[in-house]
């Protein structure tokens, strides 16, 4: 029972003692903290990465220096794969160029059945296109007119900035 009774008043020394500590050093403990955070961030953190890869390597030349059929079977599946998407990548690329064949393709159709086997092309719209009409036949921008050119921008003096009083 003796115990009991003893370790709570311990255990709320060792909790008094602690808030003791953090009421009279706390500023100084989270700027200590703050401040090894970001020596670990800029200085540490590079270093123990660099570490480690050099070590991943290290590791990794060992296994396969051991092994050598390991590597052989390792270079032998990676150049399959980049076989295989190669492959992948000319089917694809012979597939666009029949697409881009065929749209040519189209488009020549389409000019010849529009101009048929004309030797000559006409200026200004034909037959065809006098279906379509515009927006404004009447307008011509070389002749001038509409809205815009009425405006005319300010003019400027010396005063424009408030230098005159």
């Amino acid at each position: 029972m003796e115990d009991d009774i003893e370790y709570p008043s311990h255990f709320s020394n060792v909790i008094s003692s602690a808030v003791g500590i953090f009421e009279d050093y706390g500023w100084y403990i989270l700027l200590s903290l703050v401040l090894l955070i970001y020596v670990y961030q800029k200085l540490l953190k590079s270093a123990i990465d660099e570490y480690q890869e050099k070590k991943d390597e290290a590791e990794y030349s060992a296994k396969y220096h051991k092994n050598p059929d390991l590597l052989s079977e390792r270079l032998i599946a990676q150049e399959k794969r980049t076989l295989k998407l190669q492959e992948k990548y000319n089917k694809d690329a012979e597939e666009y160029q029949k697409k881009i064949q065929e749209r040519e393709a189209r488009k020549r159709e389409e000019i010849l059945e529009k101009f048929g086997n004309e030797s000559g092309h006409r200026l200004g719209p034909s037959a065809d296109d006098k279906t379509k009409k515009s927006f404004k036949p009447e307008y011509s921008p070389l002749m001038g007119g509409g809205s815009s050119s009425n405006y005319r921008p300010p003019r400027r003096s010396a005063c424009s900035r408030g230098g005159c009083g």
